[in-house]
């Protein structure tokens, strides 16, 4: 879990001390694990499936948060 939220912040270019995680979850889609993160940072929230197995970067969004 550690490694695949290192991996999306790795992405955006943040540090864990700058976001708000929402989700962590480990869950497998057609046989594969794929770790689940979400996170909020400056008013926007990011989603990622990463690979449980290998690391890879599955699927990835940024959404403005509409309050």
């Amino acid at each position: 879990m550690e490694s695949a939220k290192s991996t999306a912040l790795k992405d955006v270019g943040l540090e864990a001390s700058q976001v708000q995680f929402t989700k962590e979850k480990l869950d497998t889609d057609d046989g594969v694990e794929k770790y689940e993160i979400e996170f909020n940072y400056n008013g926007y929230e990011y989603e990622y499936d990463i690979d449980a197995k290998t690391g890879t970067i599955l699927e990835k969004s940024k959404d403005l948060i509409n309050d």
